[in-house]
């Protein structure tokens, strides 16, 4: 019997060491970003690190802090660890009530002071079924990307002007993911939360309603042969990044990049987003804001048919590090005009001064005033 627990205990031995050898080539050949995902998700379910998000609810406000994420290393744009979570964003009132503002802060252990360095993105989103149909709007259901926002490296905080806000219903549910970077600190080792607020206003405010709409940058790349660094400097292609998870179809339904190898040197891009405003009538903008990556200058939404710029986000870059410092945001009452029979491009101007890797994407979120929700809305309030 002895001889025979001494086997097994042997053989379970040898299964393990066999195991964590295949698991660890397995894992040596993942990407970076792909590495970090295996990696939290170890150190969460052993709770080697903090694995709970905490939220709080408050009368004109919600508060998330995310789980623990550990950064041990560089983590470029779009490959740090990050942590997700759906929840019920207005599960107490029996009414709709509004959002007017977000912003996320980030914080390495032992900190209190926001650090622009570790923040990648904070994406929100929200289930449009659900949403819509709480709202009684069925008829919106897949009309659009439903992103509420991103809030991301130099920008972390979006206000939507006084009177205006996005209406969430009764048991609203969002799905927010919030992902960490490090582009500068080589030996680094260290816990990151993120701290993610909305702030909030109940229905008897009646504001205006906004509805958001995401314009990406597309770059068209070689489909024969996407991998070719012979075609990174060529102004008609670009090299694409992932093209898995970062490629939507252009006007005409073929494949392009939303994601992409930023060559050294300056470099402009353009690409026409008619197709994807999609506008049926005449309407303003009250917020804009951009998602972009470092070495991004200038970023415009240019009027083809009126040949001239709507509004130019010129970003500011650290000189001493890389990262964006600043990326401004758009958000007036007044509004700009955007007009159903005009044209509209997105013109993105970089500088990359390095010959080493570095990535872009850029991503523009326009907060449009909603006229048929606001007649909806009235029409619900009156009854």
């Amino acid at each position: 019997m002895l001889y025979r627990r001494k086997k097994i205990i042997s053989i379970v031995g040898v299964l393990m060491a066999v195991g964590l050898v295949v698991f660890s080539i397995w894992y040596y050949q993942l990407s970076t970003r792909h590495k970090a995902i295996v990696k939290t998700k170890l150190l969460h379910t052993f709770h080697i690190i903090d694995p709970d998000w905490d939220i709080a609810y408050g009368e004109t406000s919600v508060t998330l802090k995310t789980p623990e994420m550990l950064l041990d290393g560089i983590y470029q744009s779009m490959d740090g660890p990050q942590a997700i979570i759906n929840f019920n964003v207005n599960p107490e009132s029996n009414s709709y009530k509004w959002i007017t503002g977000f912003k996320t802060e980030a914080f390495r252990n032992g900190e209190t002071k926001h650090n622009n360095d570790y923040l990648c993105h904070t994406n929100i989103d929200f289930y449009d079924a659900l949403h819509y149909k709480n709202l009684n709007i069925p008829r919106r259901f897949n009309q659009q990307y439903p992103r509420l926002g991103t809030l991301s490296n130099g920008i972390n905080a979006i206000s939507f002007p006084e009177g205006f806000g996005f209406p969430i219903a009764k048991d609203d549910a969002f799905l927010i993911g919030s992902r960490t970077l490090n582009h500068n600190i080589e030996d680094a080792f260290f816990k990151v939360n993120h701290e993610i607020e909305f702030t909030t206003a109940p229905a008897s405010r009646k504001l205006k309603p906004l509805v958001p709409k995401a314009l990406v940058l597309l770059q068209n790349y070689n489909h024969d042969d996407p991998d070719s660094p012979e075609t990174s400097n060529d102004p008609n292609v670009c090299l694409p990044l992932d093209l898995k998870n970062h490629t939507y179809p252009n006007e005409t339904g073929v494949e392009y990049a939303s994601h992409w190898l930023l060559p050294q040197g300056k470099h402009k891009y353009e690409f026409e987003v008619t197709y994807q405003l999609k506008l049926t009538e005449d309407t303003k903008v009250h917020t804009m804001a951009a998602h972009l990556h470092p070495h991004a200058e200038q970023f415009t939404l240019y009027d083809i048919t009126a040949d001239a710029p709507v509004f130019t986000f010129n970003c500011t870059n650290y000189d001493e590090k890389i990262g964006l410092k600043n990326v401004p945001v758009y958000s007036d009452a007044k509004g700009l005009q955007l007009y159903k029979d005009h044209q509209y491009k997105l013109v993105l101007v970089t500088e990359n001064p390095s010959e080493n890797f570095r990535d872009m994407m850029a991503v523009l979120i326009l907060y449009l005033y909603d006229a048929e929700m606001d007649t909806h809305l009235n029409g619900v309030s009156s009854r």
